[in-house]
């Protein structure tokens, strides 16, 4: 093959090399401010993995949901943070076709992990690292849910939030009677971990459900979540450097719920006392450092 034809391909392998040589100088610290993680606009082209643990860890082999399909829409997609294992991709399949042929409407999904997973660098979150938490939005907009929604739409439309984070009470005007329905059909889903809600959320549900309420052990309570409950799943087989939680130990409606309405809790969301915080890790798993480097999904190399 003459130099002529091999060129562009030798230019992309030199791009492709400088390109990992600045994502690796930026995980090393070298570019203090930059976010290696952001900057992986493709999965790697590696056996799909979920590694380290949902607050500290990266994503190989990443897959992704084409915008729309039977029964979810995805959201806020203009923010890269669409991808997701394989086994989180089925889950959402299943979850949301079930959803549809409930007639319980249509999911939107909002933020997943980015390409190579690993900590946004805004954003709210600390977990979404692994590929295997996911927000899914409360709002039923049945007008929207009806048509497939513009590159603007996705990016700008709004939730409704079932809960005021400030006052900490239920938004009766927008409670929808689907929404524990929903979450059950999650919870009794056995590849889900955990879900979490807003604290006013959960004790709603536990009061409408009385002692049938063996699927909420699942369903915890926690900071936000008032327009959207994020799910996340297990650590799937053949993820031998995926972290798993323990599992949940509490009554599904126990007395760990009530310290979310106790003195104390108020004194933190009115500023008078501080959250406590968990210290930050350090060092991500060592083969997060492979994923970075590897050559994106479909790159071909000579």
């Amino acid at each position: 093959m003459s130099l002529l034809f091999k060129r562009p391909r030798l230019f992309a392998n030199i791009k492709l090399f400088t390109r990992s040589l600045v994502i690796a100088s930026a995980a090393l610290g070298f570019q203090a401010q930059a976010n290696p993680w952001e900057e992986s606009e493709r999965p790697s082209a590696q056996d799909s993995a979920s590694i380290g643990t949902y607050t500290n860890g990266c994503l190989a082999g990443g897959e992704t949901l084409p915008l729309r399909g039977e029964g979810y829409q995805l959201v806020r997609t203009g923010r890269d943070r669409h991808f997701a294992h394989p086994d989180t991709i089925a889950f959402l399949r299943d979850f949301s076709q079930s959803v549809a042929q409930s007639n319980l409407g249509r999911i939107q999904i909002g933020d997943m992990s980015m390409a190579r997973g690993g900590p946004f660098g805004s954003g709210g979150h600390s977990s979404h690292q692994t590929g295997l938490d996911v927000d899914i939005w409360y709002s039923q907009d049945r007008r929207a849910a009806e048509r497939a929604l513009t590159e603007w739409e996705r990016d700008n439309i709004s939730a409704i939030p079932l809960a005021d984070t400030r006052q900490h009470r239920l938004i009766e005007e927008n409670w929808d009677e689907r929404v524990p329905k929903i979450l059950r059909m999650a919870a009794e889903d056995q590849r889900v971990e955990r879900i979490f809600v807003h604290p006013t959320i959960k004790r709603h549900l536990c009061e409408v459900s009385g002692t049938d309420n063996e699927w909420l052990r699942k369903v915890r309570p926690w900071w936000g979540h008032n327009y959207h409950f994020h799910v996340r799943l297990s650590c799937p087989a053949g993820s031998n450097n995926c972290k798993p939680q323990a599992p949940v130990r509490t009554a599904p409606c126990g007395n760990d719920l009530d310290w979310w309405f106790s003195e104390e809790f108020y004194a933190i969301l009115n500023g008078t006392k501080t959250q406590p915080t968990k210290p930050k890790p350090k060092t991500m798993p060592q083969q997060c450092q492979q994923v970075l480097l590897a050559p994106p999904a479909g790159t071909t190399t000579e």
